[in-house]
């Protein structure tokens, strides 16, 4: 009675999603079998994969609801970000030091500079340059952090390095894409709102990780005494969504949110236990993330732009490299260390 009620309830707008769903999936299936094939990356794979079936591509694009494909996507970096924490720890993060932080500075700085000149040197408006500058400061947690774990190096000096770096470039992103905002809406910027942003930021932050220490391991303790993968399952979804869920109602990230309770969790003794049942799903979301990033792509102006963009793309690489390389050399790490941490960064968010 009731499959009979929800079918009849259901119109063609959600058999649509069904058949956008399990081609997005078929695709992305696809691709990662052939990635792993040719030992290539899955992410390049799942980018592949949603050019084809994005709308840009094919005269008849296999994928209509490319909105709500998106939206799912969004639940992806949510879930990608708690996992890296969890993964991680805040343990781990705290011993990687404050050097990350001058890294961070030294890399942005740099690659904020360098964007900006390549911006007036290629004509753009001063505006322009500017969001050209700000977006070069920013390489991709996502895709860094799936490469490091795939190719077993998340943990090493290298790894924890970047993924310190990824976190503070995650935080100064929420400022500057404030200050974007007020660039773009008014030609200037606020500088009373960019301060109320940074307290707002740190208030989270140790809001978020004093309730993670004090009271989530003690939730994650008494459901894990049911011994079910499923309570421990949802739990943890619920404080991931619900972090995810404060950071965006104060304005800031629901990413850095769910990373935050992940770091915590990451330290409890459940850690294990909790990323066992969290992977099926962070990857089946991971998977529409990186697919739904590819249909963004059009091919079809990549002749109009693909000067100005080999220009950025190799002032990007080379950028990064040097960058991060000084920032690491000039924290205290050895030349080698530097090398493999700059070497790491240049994939752009």
């Amino acid at each position: 009675m009731l499959l009979s009620v929800a079918l009849a309830a259901s119109g063609s707008d959600d058999f649509g999603l069904v058949r956008d769903f399990a081609i997005t999936m078929a695709v992305a299936g696809g691709a990662l079998v052939l990635s792993r094939f040719l030992k290539q990356p899955p992410v390049l794979g799942y980018l592949l994969a949603g050019v084809i079936i994005g709308p840009f591509t094919l005269p008849n694009p296999p994928v209509q609801n490319v909105d709500t494909i998106q939206l799912l996507a969004d639940l992806g970096l949510v879930l990608l970000l708690f996992g890296i924490g969890l993964e991680f720890g805040w343990q781990r993060i705290r011993r990687v030091g404050t050097r990350v932080i001058i890294i961070a500075l030294v890399e942005m700085t740099i690659m904020f500079v360098l964007g900006y000149e390549v911006g007036t040197l290629l004509g753009w408006s001063g505006i322009e340059s500017v969001f050209l500058g700000t977006a070069l400061s920013i390489s991709s947690s996502a895709i860094l952090v799936k490469m490091l774990r795939d190719t077993g190096s998340l943990f090493a000096t290298r790894g924890r390095l970047i993924v310190g770096i990824l976190v503070v470039e995650d935080f100064a992103a929420v400022i500057l894409l404030t200050v974007l905002s007020g660039v773009a809406s008014t030609g200037s910027t606020d500088a009373g709102a960019i301060g109320f942003l940074a307290v707002k930021l740190v208030i989270f932050a140790v809001s978020a990780l004093v309730f993670g220490a004090i009271l989530a391991p003690r939730l994650i303790h008494l459901v894990n005494r049911f011994h079910s993968d499923e309570t421990l399952l949802i739990s943890s979804l619920a404080l991931c969504f619900g972090l995810a869920l404060a950071g965006q109602q104060l304005g800031l990230s629901a990413a850095a949110g769910a990373f935050l309770i992940g770091t915590v969790l990451g330290d409890t003794e459940h850690s294990v236990e909790i990323s066992r049942v969290m992977t099926p799903v962070k990857d089946m979301f991971a998977a529409l993330f990186f697919v739904s990033i590819g249909m963004l792509m059009d091919v079809s102006l990549f002749p109009e732009f693909i000067f100005p963009a080999l220009i950025i793309s190799l002032v990007f690489i080379f950028g990064k490299v040097a960058a991060d390389t000084l920032g690491t050399f000039l924290s205290g790490y050895d030349g080698r260390t530097s090398l493999n941490v700059g070497m790491g960064m240049p994939q752009i968010g």
